[in-house]
């Protein structure tokens, strides 16, 4: 994987001119690597973006529950009104009186001073609420790998499916051209008629404006799995996979949906956001709880040491309903997310059985398609030597060609269908980012 990316790197960091002469060859695993990785997919970077900052608020709630020391020096010059502040009473001594100005004098003074909530039931609930929620963007991380990653092998098979039919295409023209020429040489000869020229340039034509079509959309779709992956799209891409039908067995369905019910991350997101909640709500049962704080001082006030230490308790005693109230709001939100995460179980489950039986039935498909393509190359292979032999027109072979290229399409199209079918059951499992076409 290591190596993969320093290669992309490479492509990415090349002259545009330069890259556009290399060759990038790539087969479905090695493209999703590179889309899933912390440099590919603008949705994992976000993600990865929101878990740091659910980090941030985990390490700052924790920080709440540990003792604040602060350090503060100072020193300013005072004068007092002490007749305003109440010293204007006899002193009962003669010939003394309290003076009503005093000063300016100044005062140094230099002080440690701490601050420690002893016990807070309703932070601790929060700070392990908020590590729920860390937990739940690490497995969202998970979950927009799976997207891209369910993304990238479509379009990937987008490009395949275009190839493939742009190789059918090439091969319908350059078939097309030799019927023209054999249609072309037996009219020379006085053995086929100009409507049969007619008919074997019309195909041609057909044949051509197709194969126009269908390379413009794999160039499409190219630029689209070149946007995927960040590459330049100037950068020619060689896909080492291809559009194989392959003979294994299908796989379990029980099976399968015990591997989505266990390793889905969105499942896991779930669990974890239902766990915020309830720690959340135990929060706030947690305010009626006695909160105790400690708080200190020590230093020098001009030439003494004073200092100053203390332990409160605040007790809840009436807040006019407002914890009522809030605890029955947390209640709710506990039990939405509790039927949320019951009903994507089940959702999950809809997807799995609905994911196998589309391979289920394009597995059949592909047989089928394959046995009628079969037979289209063998009509056309017949319907040329009747031609040839000047026992028909080539009105005959020009339905024949039409036959087996709707019959190629087809062929491709449920190639298409199977592979995006595993691709769909492997996205419904959570098992996407290890998935390999061939």
């Amino acid at each position: 994987m290591k190596d993969l990316l320093c290669l992309l790197a490479i492509f990415c960091c090349l002259p545009s001119a330069c890259a556009a002469q290399q060759v990038l060859q790539l087969n479905m695993k090695q493209a999703i690597e590179i889309a899933t990785s912390p440099e590919g997919s603008a949705s994992v970077q976000t993600a990865e973006a929101v878990m740091q900052a659910s980090k941030a608020r985990v390490s700052y709630a924790r920080s709440l529950l540990f003792p604040a020391i602060d350090a503060s020096i100072g020193e300013s010059n005072l004068t007092r009104n002490l007749s305003a502040e109440g010293f204007n009473f006899p002193t009962g001594v003669p010939n003394f009186t309290i003076p009503d100005e005093v000063g300016p004098f100044n005062n140094f003074d230099a002080r440690v001073t701490m601050s420690y909530t002893v016990f807070d039931l309703g932070a601790i609930r929060r700070s392990h609420g908020l590590r729920a929620n860390l937990d739940a963007a690490k497995a969202d991380i998970t979950v927009r790998r799976e997207v891209t990653a369910a993304q990238v092998a479509h379009d990937y098979l987008l490009v395949l499916r275009a190839e493939s039919s742009s190789e059918a295409a090439r091969a319908g023209v350059a078939l097309s051209e030799s019927l023209l020429k054999v249609a072309q040489d037996r009219a020379d000869v006085g053995k086929a008629t100009s409507l049969d020229i007619t008919r074997a340039k019309l195909t041609l034509l057909t044949d051509r404006r197709k194969l126009t079509t269908v390379e413009n959309e794999a160039a499409q779709a190219r630029l689209q799995l070149l946007s995927d992956l960040g590459v330049g799209f100037a950068t020619k891409v060689e896909l080492t996979d291809h559009l194989l039908s392959k003979t294994d067995a299908m796989p379990d369905i029980e099976a399968a949906v015990a591997t989505a019910l266990q390793g889905r991350p969105e499942l896991q997101v779930a669990q974890k956001h239902v766990d915020e909640a309830r720690y959340n709500n135990s929060a706030v049962s947690g305010e009626r709880i006695p909160l105790i704080t400690a708080s200190g001082d020590v230093g020098p006030l001009a030439s003494v040491v004073t200092h100053t230490v203390g332990v409160s308790a605040k007790i809840p005693v009436f807040d006019g309903g407002r914890i009522r109230a809030r605890h029955a709001e947390t209640q709710a939100i506990v039990r939405q997310s509790e039927i949320q995460e019951r009903d994507l179980r089940r959702k999950i489950e809809l997807e799995v059985r609905r994911a196998h039986a589309d391979l289920h039935s394009a597995a059949g498909q592909v047989e089928e398609c394959q046995m009628a393509l079969t037979l289209a190359a063998d009509e056309v292979a017949e319907a040329r030597r009747r031609f040839e032999a000047g026992v028909t027109g080539n009105a005959e072979l020009a339905e024949a060609q039409a036959k087996r290229a709707r019959a190629q399409d087809d062929c491709i199209g449920a190639l298409f269908t199977w592979n995006q079918g595993r691709i769909d059951l492997a996205r419904a499992t959570g098992t996407m980012t290890a998935f390999t076409l061939n």
